[in-house]
């Protein structure tokens, strides 16, 4: 490797997080170390990173699986493995539905740990990626989003949300201006095979109606989101 892989170790006991990058700096990998979910959100969003090495239980309200939800809204091929104590097969699968690339039960071994990331990288530079920033917050207009809290502000003023709003109303701000198509929308919002289309408009007209609810000042006549006639949405924050 010309340029060392960065791997971020997000991992609220120390004595482990410490194990874990020594190691990896032994193997020759260079290593961020967080110790809690606000240090994670805020080092993901300064720093380009191969792959994250994600525990489930952070000790605060955030905790892994959020992160992990976050990150998989911004990007889809950044890898992220799971090291969890939780053995639960309803975690392991949540972990994966949320978008996780490996899920690996503490205690482990050090040397299936280092190979997994290997063997991750490889694959992820087989399609060319080279590391990714997350972001942890974004203002667009009128709005801005925490990804930090998942909170959101219209002009200040905090709007309670459901998940499936917040991600929503992410993916149009981060788009601003642009057609986004059904599809589009549902590939980066729902993170599930395509529906048929009358499965797929009515899911999305849905959470669109909702959404609109919350933002617009007249739902009728909405300003943020408006609809394109038999192609989508687009997103006005201004």
């Amino acid at each position: 490797m010309d340029e060392k892989e960065v791997i971020m170790i997000v991992e609220d006991s120390e004595t482990l997080n410490d194990f874990i990058a020594r190691n990896l700096l032994e193997n020759g990998f260079e290593v961020i170390q967080c110790f809690n979910a606000k240090e994670a959100f805020r080092k993901l969003s300064k720093n380009f990173v191969s792959l994250v090495v994600l525990d489930l239980n952070l000790g605060d309200e955030v905790g892994g699986m959020k992160i992990l939800h976050s990150i998989r809204l911004q990007d889809k091929v950044l890898p992220v493995m799971v090291v969890s104590s939780i053995q639960n097969d309803k975690k392991r699968i949540q972990c994966f539905k949320e978008g996780c690339d490996d899920y690996i039960t503490k205690p482990f071994y050090m040397e299936e740990l280092v190979l997994r990331i290997k063997r991750m990288l490889e694959k992820s530079s087989m399609i060319g990626f080279n590391g990714n920033r997350v972001e942890s917050s974004y203002s667009c207009g009128a709005f801005k989003i925490d990804l930090n809290t998942l909170s959101v502000l219209k002009n200040g003023k905090k709007i309670p949300m459901r998940k499936k709003q917040f991600d929503l109303l992410l993916f149009f701000v981060r788009n601003p201006n642009k057609i986004l198509s059904f599809e589009l929308i549902y590939q980066n919002v729902w993170n599930e095979p395509i529906p048929d289309e009358k499965t797929l408009e009515s899911n999305i007209y849905v959470n669109i109606r909702s959404l609109r609810n919350l933002i617009e000042e007249d739902k009728k006549i909405p300003r943020h989101i408006v609809s394109v006639s038999k192609c989508g949405y687009i997103f006005v924050p201004e």
